[in-house]
């Protein structure tokens, strides 16, 4: 199958996450400070922004377990922990669907329904003030030669933000770039505001499921969807 093109509807978004990205690969992988500023360049578009993370998964469903020593719950909770703490770091709110290994539907009106915990995390974002929605996973395939990421859509109004995700985490995490993909997944089909699924990396892949148990490499994640989520809301 010939790999997507990802081409960015916005100008402006784009000009973002390049400038984001030429400075980190000068400087490190962090962005460097503005001056007598305190924030990274590069960050200037989240203060005030209102997110929503939603790592998938959690207490009695551990999502994919694949050929590491990492389960995909574990390692979206993670990255969802280190992203909340960049976006918070430079203003911008974070909702989380869930916070601990637990499944978000454990004590609502939901738990126990069939597809409880996906209402959960939907009701959940949708009683929030979140502009946008992220829901955060591992993917898992029958040939473990299969590596990548992908970034998932449903809604007219979540295409810009799936580009600028999948752009800014393949550039960041140098991951191989498995394209943006239209999905009619239960959160994305349910969510009333701009909504995106990340499949970071395949567990059945001997190489990224240990680097998805890495904490370097979860943190490189959050930074390449922290970059993301900033050239997104540059450009709307």
């Amino acid at each position: 199958m010939r790999k997507p093109i990802v081409l960015y509807s916005n100008l402006a978004a784009t000009l973002a996450m390049l400038g984001f990205f030429l400075l980190s690969g000068m400087m490190g992988a962090e962005a460097p400070f503005l001056a007598g500023s305190g924030r990274y360049l590069g960050t200037e578009n989240l203060e005030g922004r209102i997110v929503v993370l939603d790592p998938g998964h959690g207490g009695q469903d551990p999502g994919t377990v694949g050929v590491g020593s990492t389960t995909e719950a574990e390692n979206v909770l993670a990255i969802a922990w280190e992203l909340k703490a960049l976006l918070e770091k430079y203003g911008a709110e974070v909702i989380m669907t869930r916070q601990t290994d637990t499944s978000p539907s454990a004590g609502t009106q939901f738990y126990g329904q069939k597809n409880g915990q996906l209402a959960a995390r939907t009701a959940a974002a949708n009683r929030s003030r979140g502009e946008i929605f992220i829901s955060l996973h591992n993917d898992w395939h029958d040939d473990s030669s299969v590596r990548g990421t992908s970034v998932h859509y449903y809604k007219a109004q979540d295409l810009a933000l799936a580009e600028a995700l999948q752009g800014a985490l393949v550039a960041h995490t140098k991951a191989r770039d498995l394209g943006i993909k239209r999905s009619n997944f239960y959160v994305l089909r349910n969510t009333n505001m701009p909504a995106a699924l990340v499949e970071i990396g395949f567990l059945s892949n001997p190489e990224e499921a240990r680097l998805l148990a890495r904490p370097s490499y979860r943190r490189e994640a959050a930074l390449g969807l922290l970059a993301g989520i900033n050239a997104y809301f540059a450009g709307n």
